[in-house]
């Protein structure tokens, strides 16, 4: 054999070419074969896709069947008894049917423009839009943009609220499916018109409105045939997101939105640039309608507009519903929904809210107004209540639109109109409307603190007149004065700060950070004082120290666990400790907090009611597992709880106290009396209530908070089994001194000039002090030289004293003080020595006091 280097290569190189094709015949064997398995996939995809599509077409019931106008079950509400309050109509709450030929052209077209620009050329479905939202949606990860018809949302809203659900992704896509196919094969049978006329008395357009003419009264108190391009941009610009987009309660989000609804009917030119910005220069929300306007024929309570809000709310956020299906199912979807109310606790509040003799003075008067003029060139101009206070205060800012009486409420009115209304101008056609309520305003929420049910509540004082109207109880925020103290400042102190109720601030004079002062509501500085008696006499300084101590960020995390959604980040700072906050606060929410305190730290959601049932028995909302969650921890509860205690039996809630029961409570009033709060509970039940102006002018009375939840608590308690709160194991008892908030000296801490300033404190078990009062010193005193004896004194020109060290001046303790310069000196007349210090004190003669009893606490104030 010819073993040679020559044909020794030569074989490698065949045996080399022999490997490479069998390697390239392998790799385009295995390529054809994952080709051949890819295409059985697509294949076998297509023919599942195809036949899953087709059994959710099988599924579809015959669209001559579909019935698409506004129409469906009436929906009832239930006490917690059982018994039905309330039915809501089928139609709707708030719907009035219009024609098309009622409707503005100019209507119609805003709502293509937006909704739907292809709506008279497409059949059901727009393809383009679909790709449109698809690829933004895989380029920009949005997948917000909407390629819904204006026939898919007609069938949506009327038709398959009815009889689908979509509680997953699967059962979204499926119910897309299915409406996109009754889409088509609608449009086949209905006319554009009968679907345009259809859909635009079905739409959600917020305050409850449903449909573009219950709109037009709700915000504009005219018929929908006589409004103009720039009032229906208005309304079209809602119906994407009711809430977002709403004119009254979000008129900036809104204002951009119409300029979307004016620019594209510009850009599809359906108005001339001319309309456009002529509708874009009117200033159209100074002529909504705010509050309180009669926009139905009936009227549901403040508690069921609270509920409606929350089964609303809770089925877009649980069950994936939009709005527009949320309200569908609510007053067309003949569901039952079980509340929580109880019937005779809130008979109880709506009777002592509006009982004159819970007040302290009579009623005032004030309204809401609106004025369109339409003057001598044609244009038109408009006022409101706001406008009418602005004018008039440039000259006199005290002054305010609260009247004796509804007859001086006109006259004012008539004056007002003479002055601003031009010879040539008339009031345009149902251009002005005027709503009358009685000031000071109340709100009230009574909750069952141990499950976070609402049992009552109460939005308003006065007659209400229709649904929706503003409801003061969830619908605004107010400051909450000292209340806010508990939440911020002294829970999270006790509960994480390593303070107790024993611990000390020094209340004297101050200033913020910021060099704003502070002082306390009485401008009474009362030296070293524990956080127990801040809270029953509401100082101020204290709780500012307190939280300034533990720092702002802990008391702001304490009070957003407590429930408090409405802080912003500017909030985090010192006067967060005494309720100086940008949002304030809702009563709800103060609800909530305190029940927390009541619930042995363990914060519910209050909640309006324990489950949704739809028409064929099947649960859609369960609230009877709301999630519970630990804020404080039990001992830190019932400490506040025994120091609120003191409020309602020493301190400036003594007014608001009543027997036979554990009541516990804290007053809260803001600078010049705008705002009274008062916030408490007993074993049984917690109740919050406020009370103001609406439009936060100063009162001259603010006891008719305590008034008011002194009446309602004690009514709601008749009967009732005595109860008080139950101590803790590991809480436990020591002797203290008031001054230090440390063990007290004996013969020392018990001889201060004013009297004993030991006492009981309790304690979470290991938390009690250790260390000994280190504010009180017993000094001797040379008669002869008024200084500290020195050790060459006479011992019989010698007299002790019990003084306070490291006080401040201008408080209760600086006649008691002893200065560090004094200590450092001693009697010069004997002879020089160290100072000498008497060890065996005996009763003070120096100086002589005479106690001065606390004098009725008088509103505290919040420097904000």
């Amino acid at each position: 054999m010819d073993y040679g280097r020559k044909n020794l290569n030569k074989n490698k190189a065949a045996f080399s070419n022999r490997k490479v094709a069998a390697r390239k015949k392998f790799i385009l064997s295995f390529s054809r074969a994952i080709v051949i398995l890819v295409l059985f996939i697509v294949a076998g995809g297509v023919f599942y896709g195809l036949n899953y599509v087709k059994r959710l077409i099988e599924k579809c019931p015959d669209v001559r069947t579909v019935d698409i106008s506004p129409s469906g079950f009436s929906t009832k509400i239930y006490d917690a008894t059982g018994a039905e309050v309330e039915s809501l109509a089928a139609s709707g709450a708030n719907r009035e049917y219009a024609t098309l030929d009622e409707i503005p052209d100019e209507m119609e077209d805003a709502f293509i423009a937006i909704e739907d620009s292809r709506f008279y050329s497409h059949n059901g479905i727009d393809v383009r839009g679909i790709i449109r939202a698809g690829f933004i949606g895989i380029t920009t990860g949005d997948f917000s943009q909407g390629a819904s018809t204006i026939t898919q949302q007609l069938l949506k809203n009327n038709y398959f609220t009815t009889w689908t659900s979509e509680n997953t992704m699967r059962d979204r896509l499926e119910r897309k499916i299915q409406e996109q196919y009754l889409a088509l094969k609608l449009e086949e049978i209905t006319t554009k018109q009968e679907i345009l006329e259809n859909y635009l008395n079905t739409i959600n357009l917020g305050q409850n409105t449903l449909g573009v003419q219950a709109a037009a009264d709700r915000y504009f108190n005219k018929s929908v045939s006589d409004l103009t391009l720039s009032e229906s941009a208005v309304i079209a610009a809602i119906t994407q997101n009711p809430t977002r987009y709403n004119p009254i309660s979000n008129p900036e989000e809104n204002a951009k939105r119409r300029k979307k609804v004016l620019d594209d009917m510009l850009d599809q030119e359906l108005i001339s640039q001319s309309e456009h910005d002529i509708a874009l220069s009117d200033n159209v929300y100074e002529r909504i309608q705010v509050v309180n306007n009669a926009i139905s024929g009936s009227s549901t309570t403040y508690f069921v507009d609270a509920l409606t809000d929350n089964v609303i709310k809770d089925l877009v956020d649980q069950r994936g519903y939009s709005e527009s299906q949320a309200y569908q199912a609510l007053y067309s979807g003949g569901l039952s929904i079980y509340s929580t109310q109880d019937p005779a606790i809130q008979a109880i509040c709506d009777e002592e809210v509006n009982n004159s003799e819970n007040y302290a003075q009579d009623p005032k008067i004030s309204f809401n107004y609106r004025l369109t003029v339409t003057k001598s060139d044609g244009t038109t101009k408009n006022y409101s209540e706001q406008t009418m206070l602005s004018y008039y205060q440039a000259n006199n800012k005290a002054y305010n639109i609260d009247f004796k009486d509804e007859e001086s409420a006109r006259e004012a009115i008539e004056a007002y109109k003479a002055e601003i209304m031009e010879p040539g101008d008339t009031v345009a056609e149902g251009g002005e409307s005027i709503v009358f309520t009685l000031q000071p305003q109340v709100a009230m929420t009574v909750m069952d603190q141990s499950n976070g049910y609402v049992v009552a509540l109460v939005g308003g004082r006065g007659e209400k007149t229709a649904s929706k109207t503003l409801n003061r109880a969830t619908g605004i925020t107010r400051q909450p004065g000292s209340t806010f103290k508990i939440v911020a400042a002294y829970a999270p102190a006790l509960d994480a700060g390593g303070m107790t109720l024993a611990t000390v601030q020094d209340d004297a004079p101050m200033t913020y950070a910021n060099g704003t002062s502070l002082s306390n509501y009485d401008d009474h500085y009362r030296g070293f004082t524990n956080i127990r008696t801040a809270i029953t006499y509401s100082i101020n300084v204290v709780t500012v120290k307190t939280l300034t101590e533990i720092g702002t960020g802990l008391g702001y995390e304490y009070a957003e666990n407590l429930g408090i959604s409405t802080l912003v980040s500017g909030d985090n700072n010192q006067s967060l400790a005494i309720g100086g906050i940008t949002n304030g606060v809702t009563n709800l929410e103060l609800a909530g907090a305190y029940a927390a305190i009541a619930n042995q730290g363990v914060y519910n959601k209050p909640i309006f009611y324990t489950k949704v049932v739809d028409r064929s028995g099947n649960i859609l909302l369960d609230n009877s597992t709301n999630p519970t969650r630990q804020v404080l921890k039990p001992t830190t509860a019932w400490l506040l709880t025994s120091a609120m205690k003191d409020v309602m039996t020493l301190g400036t809630g003594r007014a608001a106290n009543f027997s036979d029961m554990g009541v516990v409570g804290k007053s809260g009033t803001t600078t010049k009396d705008r705002d009274t709060v008062f916030a408490g509970f007993t074993p049984y039940y917690t109740c919050v209530i406020w009370g103001g102006n609406d439009d936060n002018a100063v009162q001259s009375s603010t006891s008719y908070s305590k008034a008011i939840w002194k009446a309602t608590m004690s009514r709601i308690h008749d009967g009732l089994e005595y109860r008080d709160f139950e101590k803790p194991a590991n809480i436990v008892e020591a002797e203290v001194c008031r001054k230090s908030g440390k063990l007290a000296v004996p013969g020392v801490c018990d001889n201060d000039p004013r009297g004993s300033q030991v006492y009981t404190e309790y304690f979470e078990a290991g938390t009690e002090p250790t260390e000994t009062c280190d504010h009180h010193t017993v000094i001797n005193i040379c008669v002869d030289s008024g200084q500290p004896a020195s050790v060459s004194c006479p011992p019989d020109r010698l007299i002790s004293g019990v003084y306070i060290i490291g006080g401040s001046p201008a408080t209760d303790d600086e006649p008691y003080l002893i200065t560090q310069d004094q200590l450092n000196t001693s009697c010069l007349v004997h002879g020089v020595g160290g100072p000498y210090i008497f060890s065996d004190p005996v009763t003070s003669v120096w100086p002589e006091i005479t106690e001065t009893p606390i004098e009725e606490a008088v509103p505290e104030q919040v420097i904000q």
